[in-house]
């Protein structure tokens, strides 16, 4: 993930944009993906991969080896790792964007 989308992240946050579980988008409420515009109509999720250069390599949720492990946290893409981490971790906008680990890609 790169840092546009971070940015957007935090932007997201400092609006007040109400953050959502479990979906991209509900009424005026969006989680992680659906603020970067994955799953709003008319998106174009290969696009939006490339544009904030989300790696399909596997990265590691960075609660493993914490007391906040959950049994789920497993490796994933990128673009699964920040549903996981709003979904499973509930991790505001502005966490997801300070803890999501450096891109692999260099």
């Amino acid at each position: 993930m790169n840092q546009e989308a971070r940015d957007r992240l935090v932007e997201a946050e400092l609006q007040g944009v109400e953050q959502i579980r479990g979906t991209f988008a509900i009424r005026e409420g969006r989680c992680a993906l659906g603020v970067l515009g994955f799953g709003l109509e008319g998106s174009d999720p290969l696009a939006l991969l490339s544009k904030y250069e989300f790696s399909e390599k596997v990265v590691a949720c960075p609660f493993v080896g914490t007391n906040l492990e959950m049994n789920i946290c497993y490796p994933r893409s990128e673009a699964m790792l920040v549903a996981h981490l709003n979904d499973t971790h509930k991790l505001s906008f502005l966490d997801i964007a300070r803890k999501f680990p450096e891109s692999i890609d260099g």
